[in-house]
């Protein structure tokens, strides 16, 4: 029997999924349909290359240690474009009081190991720093369930170093407050420190002095902990579709209105009428998205999926001449702790990050705005925010000249918000979407927001629909 598998969201998510399945099953044994609302597939990776330069609107890289993305660019025929960061440049900046101060060396998810170069920063007064040491002598408070990133790490360092070092490499990742963020989650590294001793600075020194698993070392390896591609994250997006397109049905501006599940599997009904029948569902939407179409779920399983909030974003991304910035652009970039009085909240110097083969001739740049409690960021023009960058461009680095290109993305509801107790939430909707054959649910709400998590997950489930194809079709559980 021919498996009809629908594949709802074309974002990396639900590409891969239907990239996958394909490849487990072949393509004669599965009829695979992919719909996807908007006008374009890729869901919030948006790579605009047309001035020759790399303008990333979303994502920008892959974690190294996490392989599976770079697993698909080689399977996809990308890997000769795969680059690695600059090896001359390491770091960011870290703006307070209008000024650049590198971010201490050693700090290990957040966590200072290297107190002789916290002594010397401008960015924490003798008190603050005092107050970090504290870590060494303080009682470990027991933690029998989740805690907020925020309060586990002001405890052990208090406000100030938190405030100015640790939340912003910590919750720039999510775009979220660390005070709200899940340590299971989003750190469960400090869990790992404070169950094993006092001081998590002792405990992360220790890891530190561990030789780290860098995966290929060879000396034509991208160099870094991070590796990104030629021409840009969304060319992994075009090499999918590419692939796709001879062996499934993939339609664009095709948002669906309702999934109800029958006896052999799900009807799918889209919101200009057509229908689709499927043996299997891979629902590859936001988890806002999937609690307004699960209707036949339980009704406290599709609320964890509707309270599940998402922050919005929006990225800058602006084409400098080369003699626009009157200071070396030294590092990757900056990030900017809240209490400075700017919207912006990082931005990076996208010729100084990567090792591209090739000189780049213009100054790309890349801008970040959008916190987890902002409201109104996205009710603003493309005017409005421009002016804004072009003010805080001005305050942090003293540009001054019009850049040559600009291009504002938008990411409404881009990132979902792990917040205190959120794997227990994860797991009780996997828990739910269980108890429904033929049903999965991928995407970046679960335990990963970054690509190499999103493609991880939906490798997961083709494998299990693959497997599900040589058993029979039976009713919920």
């Amino acid at each position: 029997m021919t498996r009809r598998i629908v594949v709802v969201g074309g974002g990396i998510s639900g590409l891969t999924a239907a990239y996958r399945i394909i490849r487990e099953m072949g393509p004669r044994a599965v009829e695979l349909t992919l719909l996807e609302a908007s006008e374009q597939f890729g869901g919030v990776i948006a790579t605009d290359a047309s001035q020759g330069v790399v303008l990333e609107g979303g994502p920008d890289s892959f974690l190294r240690r996490k392989p599976e993305a770079v697993q698909l660019a080689q399977d996809l025929g990308l890997g000769r474009e795969i680059i690695g960061t600059n090896p001359n440049v390491r770091g960011s900046y870290i703006v307070h009081r209008g000024h650049f101060h590198d971010i201490p060396l050693g700090v290990r998810v957040g966590v200072p190991t290297r107190l002789d170069t916290l002594w010397t920063t401008e960015l924490l007064s003798l008190a603050e720093k005092m107050r970090v040491w504290g870590d060494l002598i303080l009682p470990r408070k027991p933690i029998s369930s989740d805690v907020a990133v925020g309060t586990l790490m002001r405890y052990r360092f208090g406000n100030g170093y938190v405030d100015r070092i640790a939340a912003p490499m910590l919750s720039g990742i999510y775009a979220g407050d660390i005070d709200r963020l899940s340590a299971q989650a989003t750190a469960p590294a400090l869990l790992t420190y404070q169950a094993r001793g006092r001081s998590l600075i002792r405990e992360a020194e220790h890891e530190a002095k561990k030789v780290p698993v860098s995966g290929d070392n060879s000396p034509k390896a991208p160099s870094g902990l991070f590796v990104s591609l030629l021409r840009g994250v969304g060319s992994l997006v075009d090499a999918l579709v590419v692939a796709l397109e001879s062996k499934a049905s993939l339609n664009r501006e095709s948002p669906v209105q309702s999934i109800t599940y029958q006896s052999e599997g799900f009807a799918l009904t889209l919101r200009d009428g057509r229908t689709f029948e499927a043996t299997d569902v891979v629902l590859a939407v936001p988890a806002y998205r999937a609690a307004q179409l699960l209707t036949f779920w339980d009704r406290d399983a599709r609320r964890l999926l509707a309270e599940i909030p998402y922050a919005d974003l929006a990225v800058i991304g602006a084409v400098y001449a080369p003699n626009a910035f009157s200071r070396p652009l030294a590092r990757t970039g900056f990030l900017v702790p809240r209490g400075e009085g700017l919207e912006m909240t990082a931005a990076t110097w996208v010729r100084t990050k990567w090792a591209y083969p090739d000189d780049v001739p213009l100054v790309p740049v890349r801008a970040f705005f959008g916190r987890a409690d902002q409201q109104g960021l996205l009710d603003q023009s493309d005017q409005a925010m421009m002016e804004t960058f072009r003010r805080e461009m001005g305050y942090i680095m003293g540009v001054t000249d019009e850049p040559r290109y600009t291009r504002v993305f938008r990411i409404p509801q881009g990132m979902p918000q792990y917040l205190v107790g959120h794997r227990e939430r994860a797991h009780r909707i996997l828990n739910e979407a269980a108890r429904w054959p033929g049903l999965k649910l991928v995407g970046s709400y679960f335990d990963g927001v970054g690509v190499p998590d999103c493609i991880r997950r939906a490798n997961q489930a083709a494998v299990e629909v693959a497997q599900a194809a040589r058993e029979p079709l039976h009713s919920p559980r």
